[in-house]
């Protein structure tokens, strides 16, 4: 499957201000990768560059991180709030995306949206060593970011989020068709965490990228190719108080009472719902 199927937006690619010749290169090769033009910076502001390429929508290739600016905008990987709920997992603290999804250690998951990463992360970190996360993102862009991400972000970092982010691999494509080409029970649990139908307005990060992103809703039909492909359970994030529960039909709203989000759970092979 080829990395990339097609870019979302019309970007220019180009480095940061100071650029050495191998990060040049490695930008004109990523430029080449999404069959997009380069533009040599040569201490140019992206104001001159907009002028010169009439487009408003840049891939800015730095050292240890890509950024994607559009207009006022932008958008790059890192590990947000991951962080912290790994520190809560090593405090042995309850984390309602692991309970949710009942994730043990040597779990395959697999994040049919996995946007920012951030979710993916924790899952790699509660499925240990032996574990795996495959994540799907519908956008080229947002999927070349974060697989980078995921490979170069390093600094400042606690030693199990850099080694949960290696045992991440980001899949570029659309999850309703990717998901027809797995065999059965091939993960022990399959995620899905959709833009919401009503968005949340303090949801940092989500909206410079809602442009980039798959707005269809999750399909039943979905759902039941999800169910065949998990051994345990399947899992959608969305707003507590979401008409999709109602419309989707979960077998369980996992949501606290004060609780801004909830997990809804479809079990699978017959699995005790508590």
């Amino acid at each position: 499957m080829s990395p990339l199927l097609g870019v979302d937006v019309l970007v220019i690619v180009t480095t940061a201000l100071e650029a050495s010749g191998e990060l040049i290169e490695r930008a004109k090769a990523i430029a080449a990768q999404l069959e997009a033009p380069f533009a040599l910076r040569e201490q140019k502001s992206l104001d001159t560059l907009r002028r010169e390429y009439d487009r408003d929508q840049f891939l800015i290739v730095k050292k240890n991180r890509l950024v994607l600016r559009m207009g006022d905008e932008e958008f790059f990987f890192h590990p947000n709030m991951a962080v912290h709920r790994v520190r809560a997992l090593k405090r042995r603290q309850a984390v309602p995306l692991v309970e949710a999804l009942d994730i043990r250690s040597g779990d395959y998951i697999l994040d049919c949206t996995i946007g920012l990463g951030s979710d993916a992360i924790v899952a790699a970190c509660a499925a240990g060593t032996t574990g795996k996360v495959t994540g799907i993102e519908h956008s080229s862009l947002i999927a070349l970011i974060v697989r980078e991400g995921l490979r170069s972000t390093k600094e400042k970092l606690e030693p199990d989020v850099i080694a949960a982010m290696g045992r991440i691999e980001v899949v570029q494509g659309d999850h309703r068709h990717i998901l027809r080409e797995f065999p059965d029970n091939s993960f022990d649990s399959v995620y899905f965490d959709p833009m919401f139908r009503n968005p949340q307005k303090n949801s940092d990060g989500i909206a410079g990228i809602r442009s980039l992103a798959d707005l269809k809703p999750l399909e039943p039909a979905v759902i039941e190719e999800a169910c065949r492909v998990a051994r345990r359970r399947v899992v959608m994030k969305e707003r507590s108080n979401s008409d999709e529960w109602y419309r989707l039909q979960p077998d369980q709203v996992l949501a606290g009472k004060y609780a801004s989000v909830g997990y809804g759970i479809w079990y699978v092979g017959g699995e005790d719902r508590g």
